[in-house]
């Protein structure tokens, strides 16, 4: 046998496998990365030392293919400190220009709960005297199905605030 023969066999054959998975890859790219926020925050439940949250999260597919999820992890930050952080797997399809929520449970030490409080408390009062709202931030990662690892993590970031006094004014 001819080894000039087989190794050009060998590199054609290389050189086609590797344009067949960047072709691939391409398309499972979505050309718009989706946006994620935060849809709702409840307590699911009260234990000794932690808290359960159920926050749902919404996601907004701007691209014109739907994204399938294979799932997704968060933090919730409240006033800049660390609160909760959680995780949901399973399957998501998100339609094209569409949303979805996906429901995430959260946990959340109640030690770093009593201490974002008494940090709260040792802030010196507005000059209005005026409650000031929550400042809270939701990261994470929405992870997508396919590419040469099996999925693909992008990351996404929603801030906002809430009132305790009800709905802040405009």
């Amino acid at each position: 046998m001819n080894m000039k023969k087989i190794s050009g066999w060998t590199r054609a054959l290389f050189v086609m496998v590797a344009l067949l998975l960047l072709g691939g890859c391409a398309g499972l790219n979505p050309e718009s990365e989706p946006r994620v926020s935060l849809a709702n925050l409840q307590v699911q439940e009260v234990r000794g030392l932690e808290t359960v949250f159920l926050v749902e999260l919404r996601i907004l597919n701007p691209d014109d293919t739907a994204l399938q999820l294979r799932g997704v992890d968060c933090e919730l930050i409240v006033d800049g400190r660390p609160f909760a952080t959680g995780l949901s797997g399973g399957s998501y399809e998100v339609p094209p220009y569409g949303s979805l929520t996906v429901p995430v449970r959260l946990y959340a030490s109640m030690l770093d709960m009593v201490s974002s409080v008494v940090a709260r408390l040792q802030q010196p009062p507005p000059r209005s005297g005026a409650v000031e709202p929550l400042r809270y931030e939701v990261t994470g990662h929405v992870r997508l199905a396919g590419g040469i690892g099996g999925t693909r993590a992008l990351p996404f970031a929603s801030k906002g605030e809430l009132s305790l006094l009800g709905p802040l004014p405009r």
